[in-house]
């Protein structure tokens, strides 16, 4: 590795940041190639991290936001399809004579699964935006709507 001035050396580590690298491997580059110790370098990209954590994760929010997209998706699927089963069922035995009791034997035989199904989907739900939280926050701050605490 050539000889690099700071502003390049920052701008190559953002890169491997926004590139999901594994820190270490950044870090084992640096003392290898910059003649760095260990803990200098590991100064150094946590420094960087930390200055550049809005414009990484930005850079890595396409990706980001596709994965939580679909798991949000996929979560309201699994909420639907536990709510149609139950209205489907009742609806099947209100007309009858022994609409209660059929309905209660059909939950007690299938409840267990029928709310499994939209636990998990509202597990799925709130963790799309959880996980999405700070790719929100990072929009947030770069159009001004939001500034963080930190």
């Amino acid at each position: 590795m050539k000889t690099m001035n700071s502003a390049e050396l920052e701008e190559k580590i953002v890169e491997r940041l926004e590139n999901s690298e594994s820190l270490d491997d950044i870090i084992l580059d640096l003392c290898e190639n910059a003649n760095m110790s260990w803990s200098e370098a590991e100064t150094l990209v946590q420094r960087i991290q930390a200055d550049k954590k809005n414009h990484i994760i930005l850079a890595q929010s396409p990706v980001l936001v596709l994965i939580a997209l679909a798991t949000f998706l996929g979560g309201l699927s699994l909420i639907g399809v536990a709510v149609y089963d139950i209205v489907t069922v009742y609806n099947a035995y209100v007309g009858s004579g022994i609409a209660s009791v059929g309905f209660l034997a059909y939950l007690l035989q299938y409840g267990g699964f029928i709310w499994g199904l939209g636990l998990l989907g509202l597990a799925m739900i709130v963790g799309s935006l959880r996980g999405m939280q700070d790719v929100w926050t990072a929009i947030f701050e770069k159009f001004g709507i939001f500034q963080g605490t930190e």
